[in-house]
């Protein structure tokens, strides 16, 4: 930021051309104070740097994100539909184990009935045998 000393007005400059030049040092000098307080301001400056981060971090995650789907995505459509076969045999077991346990349970009543008539009968001929 070194700039040149300002040049010496010659007295048979006119004063628009002055004041065209006191403008520009102006601006100048405006620039530099403008730099100088945001060298200056450390707040702002760790302020802006946690928020290029957040952003490079977010890009970074977004990245992997998308590298992750790519490459694990035919897996996971092959354990989507793993699942989905998975849930219609436990269904079509859960049919299958019903039927059984409805077969095996009239098989027991159809013997406890079959015992209970059993019974009575051999019960009431011992009663007339003795």
């Amino acid at each position: 930021m070194t700039t040149s000393p300002p040049s010496k007005p010659d007295p048979s400059s006119n004063p628009d051309e002055l004041r065209a030049e006191i403008a520009e040092t102006r601006a100048e000098l405006g620039d530099i104070v403008d730099a100088l307080a945001a060298k200056v301001d450390v707040r702002g400056r760790a302020q802006a740097h946690v928020a290029d981060t957040r952003t490079w971090a977010r890009q970074a995650a977004a990245r992997a994100n998308v590298s992750v789907r790519a490459k694990t995505g035919p897996a996971v459509e092959r354990a989507r539909g793993y699942a989905v076969s998975a849930k219609k045999t436990a269904s079509d077991s859960n049919r299958r184990t019903r039927a059984l346990f409805g077969a095996g349970a009239a098989a027991v009543l159809l013997l406890v009935v079959v015992g209970v008539r059993r019974r009575r009968r051999t019960a009431h001929t011992r009663w007339y045998r003795r």
